[in-house]
Parts: C-alpha cells; sequence; structure tokens
C-alpha cells in the first residue's frame, strides 16, 4: 500500500518535477519511477494525484516541456552542461512557484471576499492559532 505523503514528501516530489528533463515526455508512471528511484519510496498514481500541488507542479511542468524549445545539442564541456541543467531546474522551479503563488493569491482573494460577506472582521481573521500546550 502506498504511504501517505508529508509535507516535506509533496515538496521533493515538487522537486523532482522542477528538475525534469525538457526532452523526456512526463507521465503519471514516469513521475511514479523517477519517485521511487529519486526519493526512495513507493508510491501510486493515485497517491499523487489526490495532493493539488504535485497535480498543478505535473501540470505546469508538462506545459514547459510542451512550449520549450528543443535544446540545441552543442557539445559542452562537463561543467557546463552541469550549470545548464541547474539553470533550467532553476528556471522550471520559478515558473511552478509563480504559477503556484498566482493560484493561492486567488483562493485568498476568494475567502477574503467571502470573510467580507459572511461580516468577518479583520480582528476575528488576525486570532493567532491556539498553542499546542493550551488545547
Amino acid at each position: 500500500m502506498a504511504k501517505h505523503l508529508t509535507d516535506k514528501d509533496i515538496a521533493d516530489v515538487c522537486d523532482v518535477l522542477d528538475g525534469w528533463p525538457t526532452d523526456t515526455r512526463l507521465t503519471w508512471d514516469k513521475l511514479v519511477d523517477a519517485v521511487e528511484h529519486d526519493l526512495g519510496f513507493k508510491t501510486t498514481r493515485q497517491t499523487l494525484q489526490k495532493y493539488a500541488r504535485i497535480k498543478n507542479a505535473l501540470k505546469e511542468v508538462k506545459k514547459i516541456i510542451s512550449g520549450g524549445e528543443p535544446k540545441a545539442n552543442l557539445s559542452l564541456p562537463p561543467s557546463l552542461k552541469v550549470a545548464a541543467e541547474k539553470l533550467d531546474k532553476k528556471d522550471n522551479t520559478i515558473k511552478r512557484l509563480e504559477e503556484e503563488n498566482r493560484q493561492l493569491l486567488e483562493q485568498f482573494h476568494v475567502w477574503l471576499y467571502n470573510a467580507y460577506r459572511l461580516g468577518v472582521t479583520p480582528d476575528q481573521l488576525n486570532t493567532p492559532l491556539p498553542n499546542k500546550d493550551n488545547q
């Protein structure tokens, strides 16, 4: 049975997606294999699909791959090739995080509107979370 993913596991899976080569087709099955190989735990497509961050990250990486231009096969020294791969991964991470941030801001606006509509005051919204000791 596949394990439930922690926040760290979800971030690690998103990191695997950020490093996905743009010249390799991305499928759920390939992601499951990559997670098992890179992160060392076995999971299923269904488990990964349950998490919105992973699902959205996969969608964004697929967009990047499909819209990406094929890389020119220049004969680069190994150190430059590694640097280029790191830059590609950083670019993919930035694009995915910008989209995730946009979705979170959109969700925040929905919550803000609903709170206003239901008469929730800013003081009520800013009430701190209870301490674990005081529960």
